[in-house]
């Protein structure tokens, strides 16, 4: 019989979890396949861990596409080789219409030149459809080829607003509909087309609704609140970047009101996770909805016989008939300046007619 051996068993084991490690190394890092020559015949790859097999000439690019949801966002890591000289990478993702996402100057992946040097590309679609088709090309329009053994980490992660499975709507016409409380929600800064994310609340007349967002440090948000007709009712910008946000507005009609959360390429150069915060405070007594605007109410003073308010002039009381009299008398004056005025002029006219005609009949 056998006799029980620790040492052999020990290193079976290790042997064992050290292969476990070696083909979990080589499944988590697939060569990446070989492209195609162009959109048309772009290879479809699915997210993962990719190390090029072999060069990729500077001059002919091979073309990859990938599937991206509505609310989903796509990263590209691509690293260089550790080791080697004149090592450069070039990559550029295009859309459904072979449009570049970011123009060269703007694309992280543009020409990244150096050993073990990273570059990271990412892309936040709005919820204009359901999912996306995106084109990545490798090598082509550098200064050397891309090499193999270049690293290339493609994810594909879920960033859906306030919970609900996927991107709140840019327009008016599919909002998300919320209630009081407090949700996570993303907007793509300049990394991406989701720059408004629409919100939708039921409101009653008279309440005061408050939207508070708590952006990251490096945005300046802005907040928008619509009534139900679409009409803006209030602006609120941030003044700095990373400064939270609220927008309080007094309710003037029962109803939906429409909420727009805004971050586009001016907000932010990333990706932005923000917190949204919806509160409505019930009616409070005497305060004014949006919309609607108090009749100002002057107060009637009464004052003791003789007194006159401070800081106003005493009215003068004249005798019954005394304003038709002034009247009259400035009537007259009118007339005696006009007549003033008027008269020399007159006069003179009559002179130089009559001296015209004397004149006249003396030459006869």
């Amino acid at each position: 019989m056998a006799k029980f051996n620790a040492k052999n068993l020990a290193i079976a084991v290790f042997l064992g979890a050290l292969l476990v490690g070696v083909i979990g190394m080589v499944n988590a890092q697939q060569a990446l396949p070989k492209g195609g020559d162009g959109f048309e015949t772009a290879v479809k790859i699915e997210p993962g861990n990719y190390v090029t097999d072999h060069d990729i000439s500077r001059k002919v690019p091979e073309y990859f596409k990938l599937t991206v949801g509505a609310g989903q966002i796509l990263a590209v890591k691509v690293t260089n080789l550790p080791t080697g000289v004149d090592i450069i990478s070039h990559t550029v993702l295009y859309n459904e219409d072979r449009v570049m996402l970011l123009p060269g100057y703007d694309n992280p992946l543009d020409n990244i030149y150096g050993v073990g040097l990273i570059g990271i590309y990412k892309w936040l679609p709005n919820s204009g459809q359901d999912s996306y088709v995106y084109y990545m090309s490798v090598g082509g329009g550098g200064v050397n080829f891309t090499a193999e053994g270049t690293k290339y980490d493609i994810s594909i992660e879920d960033r859906f607003d306030v919970g609900s499975q996927t991107d709140a709507s840019d327009t008016f016409e599919n909002p998300v509909s919320i209630t009081p409380g407090e949700y996570t929600a993303y907007l793509s800064g300049k990394e991406g087309t989701d720059t408004k994310d629409f919100y939708k609340t039921a409101v009653k007349k008279g309440e005061t609704l408050t939207v508070k967002v708590t952006p990251p440090s490096e945005a300046r948000m802005k907040v928008t609140v619509y009534d139900g007709d679409r009409k803006k009712l209030k602006d609120e910008y941030a003044p700095n970047p990373g400064a939270i946000v609220t927008n309080s507005v007094s309710i003037a009609k029962s109803g939906d009101v429409f909420i727009a959360v805004i971050c586009d390429e001016y907000c932010s150069e990333n990706v932005v996770k923000y917190t949204l915060s919806v509160t409505i405070r019930p009616p409070v007594e005497g305060e004014a909805p949006i919309g609607e605007e108090e009749e100002e109410v002057t107060p009637e003073v009464i004052l003791p016989s003789g007194e006159v308010p401070s800081g106003e002039a005493p009215e003068i009381v004249l005798p019954e008939g005394a304003k038709e009299v002034a009247k009259a008398v400035g009537k007259g004056i009118a007339t005696a300046i006009l007549f003033w005025i008027a008269g020399p002029i007159v006069l003179l006219i009559v002179i130089g007619v009559v001296v015209y005609f004397l004149l006249k009949k003396r030459k006869k």
